[in-house]
């Protein structure tokens, strides 16, 4: 569902909105794409923000990001694993990223998400 208004009720117009629905960041009036992802976005802002990181547990590498997700493609290229497949036929792309594997089907295969 969209945000979408409903009929007034004594002057007012209730707006209702989805996880879909972009919100702007109340501190930096960013747009997020989704109001699901705000509280994520907020974590950016915690004046503690040091204590909720997550560091790459690799010695001499100082890679630090507040998202756990991020943490996990960052160690895919100390490991090198691949594991980030394209499944178009015959196509043997493969990468530690999520992101570099849509840009790689857009790209090369035409895929819309």
């Amino acid at each position: 569902m969209y945000a979408s208004s409903l009929p007034c009720i004594a002057g007012l117009v209730l707006i209702i909105s989805s996880p879909q629905t972009p919100v702007d960041c109340p501190v930096c009036h960013k747009t997020i794409g989704r109001k699901a992802d705000l509280p994520r976005h907020m974590r950016t802002h915690d004046g503690n923000k040091e204590a909720l990181m997550h560091a790459c547990p690799f010695t001499d590498c100082d890679y630090k990001t507040l998202q756990k997700s991020n943490m996990q493609t960052h160690i895919r290229t100390h490991t090198r694993e691949r594991s980030k497949t394209c499944p178009h036929p015959g196509c043997e792309f493969a990468t530690t990223d999520p992101g570099s594997l849509t840009r790689h089907r857009k790209q090369l295969h035409g895929y819309e998400p």
